[in-house]
């Protein structure tokens, strides 16, 4: 296993043979072999690996495998497996350490093409006594073919040295010979081949990392957030007409509700009209994306569906799961109808063409031309005296639609502290969504349990419609629904707990002091 990597650079004025004599005669090292590799870059469509500095490669030379390459020390995981096939899922890896630390930066993404190399290596060691290798040395000249029927790229050589796990001695008696030669690294080879492909590396994430300033107009701002939200809408588009993955269609309807969210928190700052239609527009974007989501989310929770029964229950679930299938792929296709549909295009283009034209001098909104830092500093203070106020209002025989409400009321808080986190000190806001984070939680859970019992007895009407007479398939779809109200039950018990850790002194002091309303001190004068 390698422990540290090193990279150097090497002048074209010497041919790759040349290169090898020199690093074998510097190092004291003998030349193993040379090999010609075909290589893949992968990465996640929010470049997951990327942002870890971990470059995903998958290498053919007559047999596959893949290799993890980093910059200085990595992680105590395989740098190399063999695999049957270039992975998709983390799942297609072999079980153990690579594949627990890949699933963990993937999450539920799968892993892309990026782009395709040649790699040609001339491989040397520098060997112990008894002929162990204890430093690997490959000289490797890379060329790409940046698209197809291109002419290939030449990337120059470089040098790689590996030390591998336990001779950490040895590689830094070896790598400083090297000293001379310009240094170089994994992640400065990426951006390389990245740019030849006509990709930029860490371009999209679904975090929100919005620049603004205090005194900036109201307007201008809440353009600027919702014009970076129409960005994340149109970046998933394709993933989600492809279908590659589901965190697509998340993406894309999480920048939706935010745009809705920004347009109802921030009323008065445009125009009413145009507030009206956008507003109804997104609303009706959030509509035709729910039906996909939903099943989605249905079928990946489906093995904790069926982990919470006995195995002979287990079996009678599987005529659930291939309905889920079937309504799945109708939904999907009416999905993409709607998004190639005329309403849909024309909603890009003219939103588009909104957010982008400059603000009037002389707006008809209200609160166009105040600056946003005033403005921020008001809707959160009301944001989150709203979601207390709705807090103290729950009790024991408060209807569930109360803590939906709420929830949607906590999205809305803590989306106002993200679109406005350049305004505050970043630790203060951190540490508000932080404590926010566990209410939204419980609030979270809750919804769910009562939306997925709902949805079963639903499915087991439509399937019971459909043909579907099996007592036992219905039987293990209501064991499911029992613990689904259970749980609720109990999430709902938790939920005082976590308002009331929210609630506390110490959080209202922190929204008090971050939107500009702390408590004035009362001040006695002595007669």
């Amino acid at each position: 296993m390698v422990a540290q990597t090193k990279f150097y650079k090497l002048g074209d004025e010497h041919s790759a043979q040349e290169w090898g004599s020199i690093v074998a005669t510097l190092a004291h090292g003998r030349k193993m072999g040379e090999r010609v590799v075909e290589q893949t870059y992968l990465d996640t469509f929010d470049w997951a690996a990327c942002r870890a500095g971990i470059t995903i490669i998958t290498e053919n030379d007559g047999a596959l495998s893949l290799h993890l390459m980093e910059d200085g020390k990595r992680g105590k995981y395989p740098n190399c497996l063999p695999v049957e096939k270039t992975p998709v899922w983390p799942s297609d890896i072999p079980a153990g350490k690579m594949q627990n630390k890949l699933a963990k930066l993937a999450g539920l993404r799968s892993f892309m093409a990026l782009a395709q190399v040649k790699s040609e290596q001339i491989i040397l060691a520098v060997e112990d006594k008894k002929g162990r290798v204890r430093v690997r040395l490959i000289v490797e000249c890379n060329f790409q073919r940046p698209a197809p029927r291109r002419k290939m790229i030449e990337l120059g050589c470089r040098l790689r040295i590996e030390c591998l796990a336990g001779y950490e001695k040895d590689f830094a008696k070896t790598w400083p010979i090297f000293e001379g030669l310009t240094a170089s690294s994994q992640q400065e080879h990426f951006n390389l081949i990245m740019s030849n492909a006509g990709k930029t590396p860490k371009d999209y994430t679904s975090k929100l990392n919005i620049k603004l300033e205090r005194d900036m107009r109201s307007d201008e701002a809440l353009k600027t957030i919702l014009l970076d939200q129409l960005i994340k809408i149109e970046c998933t588009l394709e993933g989600t007409m492809k279908n590659i993955d589901t965190e697509f269609l998340h993406d894309l309807r999480v920048a939706v509700r935010r745009s809705r969210s920004a347009l109802s928190r921030m009323k008065g700052v445009l125009p009413q009209t145009m507030q009206d239609r956008f507003s109804q527009e997104l609303q009706w974007i959030g509509s035709i994306t729910t039906p996909v989501r939903d099943l989605d989310v249905y079928m990946l929770d489906f093995p904790k569906y069926r982990a919470q029964l006995s195995v002979e229950q287990q079996e009678n679930l599987q005529p659930l799961y291939e309905f889920l299938c079937s309504q799945h792929k109708m939904a999907r296709t009416q999905l993409i109808k709607e998004i190639e549909s005329r309403r849909f295009k024309d909603f890009l283009v003219k939103w588009r063409t909104y957010l982008e034209k400059p603000v009037p001098q002389r707006p008809t909104a209200l609160a166009a031309i105040l600056p946003v830092g005033g403005v921020a500093d008001k809707r959160i203070w009301k944001t989150y005296r709203r979601v207390m106020t709705e807090g103290k209002a729950i009790g024991p025989q408060t209807p569930a639609e109360a803590l939906h409400d709420m929830r949607k009321t906590c999205k809305k808080l803590r989306y106002l502290l993200e679109f406005f986190v350049s305004l505050y000190p970043s630790e203060q806001v951190t540490a508000l969504v932080k404590s926010l984070k566990g209410l939204q939680q419980n609030l979270g859970d809750f919804q769910d349990l009562d939306v997925q019992a709902e949805a079963l007895n639903d499915y087991s009407t439509q399937m019971m419609s459909a043909g579907e007479n099996r007592p036992q398939v219905f039987m293990s779809m209501g064991v499911l629904v029992e613990g689904f109200m259970r749980r609720k039950v109990e999430v709902r018990e938790e939920f005082y707990e976590r308002f009331g850790a929210f609630a506390s002194p110490e959080v209202e002091l922190e929204f008090r002091k971050l939107s500009g309303h702390e408590k004035k001190k009362k001040v006695t004068v002595k007669a």
